[in-house]
């Protein structure tokens, strides 16, 4: 099999012997054979009404002409037949049909007598067939080919004669130069149609490439996105839209909506649906700034539930920086505060005067704790997840704890069940856990054993760190809350904790999750950590 050279359909389809082949040359390909077979079927006609001889004034060769006009058809067939076959050469094809149809024309030029038949005019036009689907050498090569064969044509002519016709070999050279002429103008128009329709086949891929982003990019758009006609149909929607209209009930709304193109506002606030479905959303009507009749409408719809939660968002975002920076702030006049009590503390000796030194000082730890919370949740940094040993890091966090006098070891039962590691920052597991202990130390009993800590692989093989007590556990509106930002039911508390565990917890790429046990299990209240895997 040659191959067939790819290269570019432009200049370099001069340059190189072979062009690739579309989808274009195929079809052209096949029409040239169905010219060939309707030409041949025409000769046929012509010579069985016995009107060919007109073609010459004389020496036409009936028996040769049909036998030419026999091997034209049977290649025409063969070729139109077996062209789906032959796919892999296409050149192959194209050079051998346009040979044969040159060596037949020859023959029935040369059988039709005398080179005034006309017969061999057709070159020219099987030439410009081929030079359509070749490259410039290519049909060089077969224009060369044409004029070699009407030159032996004329010249065999003139041996069987006994004399030269100069008008027949004048003839031939026109029509040869004819063949040149034409093949060489033909390839260049067809290069130039090439890279033409190359470069359209390239623009309409990127297109349909930027229309495939652009209704990805379009239908993941959190707002809704609508295109409707003249009529105020849908032609097509986003996911968003759909989701809306889902919400609300589609054909009231949507009826709704459409009027909104010929409103000479572009952006209007709605109240859609009734009841439980009701939604207010706002529809922006998009327009061309080019003048141009009302045709498809584009109207993007948002709702203003959502907005209004967005907005709100941003404003707790503030409200955090702002806390941050009134937590840093608040430090310094708690410590003037706490150091000027422990002084007063020194010089007063009454009981009275001992109670209050110590009402300010628990308060002013209390808030220590609130700004040191505040100040963690805001700076959150990256965590730096490590694997950590169970078995030697929870003895440690419980043995610090113990020492600053905030946890009776007694009431701790540790049951360490696995070897494998924990991946979690250190520093950040750190906290999760006290701040899980303290809340346990709080609402259990004070009876030993009260606090179970354990390291397992839970009922679907992961691994789990559970922190459980014997307290009374969590009501179902408090669950609610329990890891909402200052969300306490004890004075003393800070309401900070639960959601500081969580924050870390999600940072480190695990969950954490509350279970409330039977009343009759030894402990009835649980917090689970689940760590990445």
């Amino acid at each position: 099999m040659p191959p067939d050279s790819v290269t570019g359909p432009s200049a370099e389809r001069g340059a190189a012997l072979w062009v690739e082949p579309t989808e274009s040359f195929w079809a052209a390909l096949r029409l040239l054979t169905l010219a060939r077979l309707a030409l041949v079927l025409m000769l046929f006609g012509l010579g069985a009404l016995d009107a060919t001889a007109y073609l010459a004034e004389d020496g036409f060769n009936r028996h040769l002409f049909v036998r030419g006009l026999m091997v034209w058809l049977l290649s025409a067939l063969c070729f139109l037949a077996l062209m789906n076959r032959l796919r892999p050469w296409f050149h192959p094809q194209l050079v051998i049909q346009v040979i044969i149809d040159l060596l037949v024309l020859a023959v029935l030029s040369h059988a039709a007598g005398a080179g005034r038949s006309g017969l061999s005019v057709l070159m020219v036009g099987v030439v410009a067939g081929a030079a359509v689907l070749s490259s410039r050498k290519v049909a060089a090569f077969l224009a060369s080919l044409a004029s070699l064969l009407l030159l032996f044509e004329g010249g065999l002519r003139s041996i069987q004669a006994d004399f030269i016709d100069p008008a027949a070999l004048v003839q031939a050279g026109l029509v040869g130069l004819a063949c040149f002429t034409v093949g060489l103008l033909v390839s260049w128009l067809a290069s130039r149609l090439a890279s033409q329709e190359a470069l359209a086949r390239r623009r309409g891929e990127d297109l349909q490439e930027q229309l495939a982003i652009t209704r990805l990019v379009i239908s993941e758009l959190p707002q809704g996105v609508m295109v409707l006609d003249r009529s105020g149909a849908i032609r097509t929607m986003n996911r968003s839209a759909q989701q809306l209209l889902a919400r609300v009930g589609q054909p009231l709304a949507l009826e709704r909506i459409a009027r909104v193109r010929f409103s000479p506002e572009r952006e209007v606030d709605l109240e859609l649906g009734s009841g439980s479905t009701d939604r207010r959303v706002r529809v922006r009507h998009l327009e061309s700034d080019q003048a141009r009749p009302l045709g498809d409408s584009v109207l993007v719809v948002e709702d203003l539930r959502e907005v209004e939660e967005r907005a709100q968002q941003l404003k707790l975002a503030s409200m955090g920086r702002l806390s941050a920076s009134i937590a840093h702030e608040i430090r310094n006049p708690l410590s003037a505060i706490r150091h000027a009590n422990s002084l007063l503390g020194e010089q007063l000796d009454t009981a009275l005067a001992s109670r209050l030194t110590r009402i300010v000082e628990d308060n002013s730890l209390r808030i220590d704790r609130i700004v040191e919370d505040v100040l963690a949740i805001a700076r959150r940094d990256r965590p730096t997840p490590e694997p950590l040993s169970v078995d030697r890091f929870l003895p440690g966090v419980i043995a610090e704890l113990k020492a600053s006098g905030q946890l009776s070891e007694s009431r701790i039962v540790l049951a360490i069940e696995s070897a494998e590691p924990i991946l979690f920052d250190p520093h950040q597991l750190r906290q999760v856990l006290v701040n899980l202990l303290m809340n346990a130390m709080r609402y259990s009993s004070a009876a030993a054993g009260s606090i179970r800590i354990s390291w397992r692989r839970g009922g679907d093989d992961r691994l789990e760190f559970v922190v459980a007590d014997d307290g009374p556990g969590l009501s179902p509106e408090m669950l609610k809350h329990a890891f909402e930002p200052f969300f306490t039911s004890e004075a003393r508390g800070t309401g900070l904790g639960l959601y500081m565990a969580r924050e870390f917890c999600d940072a480190n790429g695990a969950s954490i999750r509350y279970e409330n046990r039977e009343r009759d299990a030894p402990y009835c209240s649980a917090f689970v950590i689940r760590p990445r895997q």
